[in-house]
């Protein structure tokens, strides 16, 4: 069986993703902006793009205007309960010297996408999480950490060359962010597919052999 995440092809999945939507994530968040203000439309499309990394696992186009798709706004009871277990856990836990917060976190890093992408409750969406991070997580946290390191020395330089030039360094910054949110949403979707979508297609291959 093919080791999963594996870092090199992992990133280059990752990139090819991010390129392949850079246009409509960032629409989708330019979309999220705008309609954050209003109220109960604001709570689906910000589960949507808070799990915009299910659909992206799919190596699916997707289409900006999916942040207005109902299904979100009819799991925000199952996604406010979800992300209040997982906050309070987390702040919880930092007081144990910062190490088991980051485990916990890891942990049940998929825990949002299973609500969306499988429908689960969200206590179920905790434990399976957790089930399919088992020995993955130094993986996702060093996958994770060298992408951010990456953006961060990249984006450092680049505001070093451009320090003089004040005027742009809004754009600049507005630019780093929205490439920053799709590269990281990307990786999120790779882990994804790797770690969920690849169980199904086994977990299908091995019901077509029973029939």
């Amino acid at each position: 069986m093919e080791e999963k995440l594996q870092f090199v092809p992992s990133l280059k999945d990752a990139f090819a993703i991010g390129v392949k939507n850079l246009v409509p994530i960032v629409l989708s968040v330019l979309l999220w902006l705008v309609t954050v203000w209003i109220p109960y439309v604001n709570v689906g499309t910000t589960i949507a793009l808070a799990t915009l990394p299910v659909k992206l696992s799919k190596g699916e186009m997707i289409s900006p205007m999916f942040i207005f798709e109902s299904k979100y706004r009819h799991c925000m009871g199952e996604y406010f309960i979800l992300q209040a277990v997982i906050i309070s856990a987390v702040y919880i836990s930092i007081l144990f010297m910062i190490v088991p917060a980051i485990v916990l976190s890891l942990s049940w890093m998929l825990a949002v996408y299973l609500l969306v992408g499988k429908g689960m409750n969200w206590a179920l969406c905790l434990s399976e999480s957790n089930r399919l991070m088992m020995g993955y997580k130094l993986k996702v946290f060093f996958l994770k950490f060298v992408v951010a390191f990456v953006l961060f020395f990249v984006y450092y330089i680049l505001f070093q060359i451009l320090s003089d030039a004040s005027g742009l360094l809004v754009l600049i910054s507005l630019v780093c962010l929205l490439v920053s949110v799709c590269i990281m949403l990307s990786v999120d979707a790779v882990i994804y597919r790797e770690l969920v979508l690849s169980e199904d297609k086994v977990e299908e291959a091995k019901s077509e052999e029973a029939l």
